[in-house]
């Protein structure tokens, strides 16, 4: 979450009236996250949170809030987006898609448990089963064109050992055939911040707004790489273990996925590492903005170089 576009009181209470959740008594800007202005809504009806999306297609959006309603019907702990007065979850504010959602409780934490872990694995394996059945497709919005221009761009602001590095991981990644296995919907950002706690209970996956069709290990692979590594990119095998275990307890993991473990690590970690280097290269404008470290993701990539039989160990 972040605040790229202020909003003042009589625009939020002229976007509510168009929904059935009561009068406005509070609203405040949301700091955190990288890509979106949010706003923590408190009305006499309830608390929701009001997102306006700064670049996304239209059909990228219905397809993430419709998997977020599917998802909540479905007893997963899934934010679900309100209909405004004509059934529709989108609507526009100051000319830009808005949504506006229940906003669940409790808090992301900063520095997980191996129990934590273990729900986090659980949950990500039930939602990847229950979404087998969820009809939309979505194309990945940030895959191989998206990764080359990326690197095209920030390449020459790098420092040459982090240049080596890029261009290893653009000759490796996209060669692997990650349709060799098991596919569905993926959330494709599950990192601690999109993760709430209430007390020991895990309340809530929010943030679907990367999700689209891809293979459910790498899905996998991406949570590891920001909950099992610290922010100094040191790998807990404690922690890896017990969120891939408890994410196995939900289906069977064949022989190609596990033999897409590394690469999929190698791919979630260039990901991000070229995501936070772009953010913070090239920054935008806001009220209230997070950049976020590109250093762990480096690390990430790292360590699949100096301990590969480590990361791979977590299926032994």
């Amino acid at each position: 979450m972040a605040v790229y576009t202020k909003l003042s009181r009589t625009e939020v209470e002229d976007f509510l009236s168009g929904y059935r959740v009561g009068q406005l008594l509070d609203f405040v800007g949301v700091e955190a996250g990288i890509e979106n202005s949010n706003y923590f809504v408190t009305t006499n009806l309830g608390k929701f949170v009001l997102t306006l999306f700064e670049h996304a297609s239209i059909d990228g959006l219905n397809y993430c809030l419709e998997l977020m309603a599917f998802l909540s019907e479905r007893s997963l702990p899934s934010p679900r987006p309100v209909r405004d007065a004509t059934g529709k979850y989108l609507g526009i504010l100051k000319d830009k898609p808005a949504a506006l959602v229940k906003r669940l409780d409790g808090a992301s934490i900063d520095v997980p448990g191996l129990e934590q872990c273990r729900l986090v694995g659980k949950t990500l394996g039930a939602m990847h089963q229950a979404a087998q059945s969820y009809p939309a497709t979505r194309e990945n919005e940030r895959g191989w064109a998206w990764h080359r221009a990326t690197a095209s761009q920030i390449r020459g602001r790098l420092p040459q050992a982090d240049q080596t590095l890029l261009d290893s991981e653009l000759r490796f990644v996209p060669r692997f055939d990650f349709t060799c296995c098991s596919q569905g919907v993926i959330h494709a950002d599950l990192f601690r911040d999109n993760v709430l706690f209430d007390g020991p209970k895990l309340s809530g996956l929010i943030d679907f707004y990367y999700a689209h069709r891809g293979a459910l290990i790498y899905d996998l692979a991406v949570t590891v790489c920001d909950w099992c590594f610290t922010s100094e990119a040191v790998f807990s095998r404690d922690s890896a273990c017990a969120l891939v275990g408890a994410y196995s307890s939900t289906r069977v993991i064949s022989d190609a996925e596990i033999e897409a473990w590394l690469p999929s690590l190698r791919a979630a970690g260039l990901r991000f590492w070229l995501s936070r280097l772009k953010d913070q290269l090239f920054p935008r404008d806001g009220q209230l903005t997070h950049v976020k470290d590109p250093n762990p993701f480096k690390g990430v990539l790292q360590c699949c170089e100096s301990q590969p039989d480590q990361l791979q160990s977590v299926w032994s």
